[in-house]
């Protein structure tokens, strides 16, 4: 593979369409980091998986099936059947073809976008090729209203709504994926007791009790769903609490730190500088109440 994960298999590129990126940048995508180069969708052609030559893009894609039928192939022989309610990302340079099949349509919204933002959210797998679960909800075709107008504020919401889908997208299927586990299933349980008993201090020994795992299982596949160590999930949870209260309420400090049973006012308020960079009291003063 070269660098922009083009197969170097001759045949291949010779007879590889390649969907050229548009030109016309503006100001505000370069600036922003997300380019949505353009937007559309339709009813293509009956069976059109069958006459679609291999093909690459140089942006990403995201093609969002309502109706139909559909099938996907990745290069070097990765397939996929779609069917309505899902959606097809593809990465620049990805060697790909899909369309209708079994006699029907394949009915989409699409968008095609670029920029550092993608490339990051593929670097941390936020971005991946392939046919992912995304409702029946037709979220693209708003994104394309906004990425229309060409005003500074109509692309700025555009992108934000296009990072979010895309979020959603990665979070769900994950999820889904999770919902396999029996393991995982416990933790997702544990982590919503622990959003519902914010006040209690839960011990590793205790949270893997609950999950009736032993200890090292539980780190192990407690920091692999998370991506944090229970106890320091369970302690940013604590002060993400404690943030609220101090936005959202004019409690005295004190009384945040005992609901939350924290040993003393200095203990919280230490511990609360350390994890989110200010003071209960700076905080408080940069961001909600006074």
């Amino acid at each position: 593979m070269d660098k922009n994960g083009i197969s170097n298999d001759k045949k291949l590129w010779c007879s590889t369409d390649v969907h050229r990126l548009p030109q016309g940048i503006q100001p505000i995508h370069k600036n922003y980091g997300l380019w949505i180069l353009s937007g559309g969708g339709g009813k293509a052609a009956v069976d059109g998986f069958l006459s679609t030559k291999e093909r690459y893009f140089e942006y990403f894609s995201i093609s969002h099936m309502h109706g139909g039928k559909g099938h996907l192939w990745l290069y070097p022989g990765r397939e996929t059947e779609i069917i309505p309610g899902q959606c097809v990302i593809i990465s620049p340079g990805v060697v790909n073809r899909y369309g209708g099949t079994g006699g029907q349509h394949y009915e989409e919204d699409n968008i095609c976008f670029l920029g550092p933002i993608a490339e990051m959210m593929r670097r941390t797998g936020i971005i991946s090729d392939g046919v992912f679960e995304f409702g029946k909800v037709r979220l693209l075709l708003h994104v394309q209203k906004l990425a229309a107008d060409p005003t500074a504020d109509s692309q700025i919401e555009a992108n934000i709504m296009l990072q979010k889908i895309l979020t959603d997208i990665y979070l769900d299927n994950r999820r889904l994926k999770a919902g396999a586990s029996s393991e995982v299933s416990r933790i997702e349980s544990l982590l919503k007791l622990l959003k519902e008993q914010s006040g209690k201090w839960w011990s590793v020994a205790e949270m893997a009790e609950y999950c009736n795992l032993s200890i090292e299982q539980f780190r192990r596949i407690f920091e692999k769903h998370t991506g944090m160590l229970p106890k320091l999930y369970a302690d940013r949870l604590k002060l993400n609490r404690a943030a609220d209260l101090l936005v959202s309420s004019k409690m005295k400090i004190a009384d945040i730190a005992q609901i939350l049973k924290y040993r003393d006012c200095y203990h919280f308020s230490r511990r609360f500088k350390q994890l989110m960079g200010l003071s209960p009291k700076h905080y408080r003063w940069s961001f909600g109440a006074r």
